[in-house]
């Protein structure tokens, strides 16, 4: 039954080379002429030069994804699976292909429900967005700024108008704080994938404090990159089961 995943998932991420610009194209296809090989190391570095150059798809994380699930590379295989998943052309395929490494772990972490701030802060983000948000705020504003004109200078309006100019005007202020709040989330925090085999998960940043938990392969963490900037070689973050520490950096890969 693996085989034939492995097979489906294969043949699926060849077919997904028709996104990639046209500069690239060659290297592209060279690249996927490698993996079609099963020369897994040759194709990672010929899909890494054209990430280095700044170019992103869908296709490209998810042929890496491929290529590292091959070399029993899972960590870093499910890394850019996730990364695939945030394009919608490679969206389903990821979401699939992510199933299938997990399924391959030895260890996999208890996992809490997320609370309800954080369901919430992740629709915001992830079905409306910060952009929407920002929009619908400034569409509020105006219609508030209409009221208190109206307000102003047509008498026969005056109440209606003044109240409903000022309830837009805090709409637009409730929306642009929501907007302002969500869009600090998503700069301080992050997801990470631990791509080592296991690494300890320690009090303080430092080898030498005490050692809170062990984070395998695999393992889904989220990162506090605001705490992380102040030591280097270091990372701040949550494990799904709840439990805070610090990593090695060296030991995770950040989306």
């Amino acid at each position: 039954m693996k085989r034939l995943i492995t097979a489906i998932l294969l043949f699926t991420a060849f077919n997904f080379g028709d996104s990639v610009l046209l500069a690239q194209q060659s290297n592209f296809d060279r690249a996927t002429d490698q993996l079609q090989q099963q020369n897994y190391r040759d194709a990672i570095t010929l899909y890494q030069e054209i990430a280095d150059e700044d170019y992103r798809s869908g296709a490209l994380w998810f042929n890496l994804g491929i290529a590292y699930t091959q070399l029993d590379s899972l960590g870093l295989a499910k890394y850019y699976f996730l990364k695939s998943s945030q394009f919608p052309e490679t969206e389903p395929e990821a979401r699939s292909a992510i199933e299938y490494v997990n399924d391959r772990f030895s260890r996999r972490s208890a996992v809490l429900p997320p609370l309800p701030w954080e369901r919430f802060s992740n629709y915001l983000k992830n079905e409306i967005g910060v952009n929407s948000l920002f929009s619908s705020g400034l569409i509020f504003l105006y219609l508030g700024i209409a009221g208190i004109l109206l307000f102003w200078f047509y008498s026969k309006f005056r109440s209606y108008s003044y109240y409903s100019g000022i309830t837009a005007i805090l709409m637009s202020a409730l929306l642009f704080a929501t907007a302002f709040y969500v869009q600090y989330l998503e700069n301080r925090y992050g997801t990470g994938v631990v791509i080592d085999r296991q690494s300890v998960v320690y009090q303080s940043p430092d080898s030498s404090s005490a050692e809170i938990s062990t984070a395998f392969e695999g393992y889904t963490l989220r990162v506090d990159y605001h705490a992380s900037s102040e030591h280097q070689d270091w990372i701040y973050i949550r494990l799904e089961n709840g439990m805070k520490g610090w990593l090695n950096s060296h030991a995770v890969k950040t989306l």
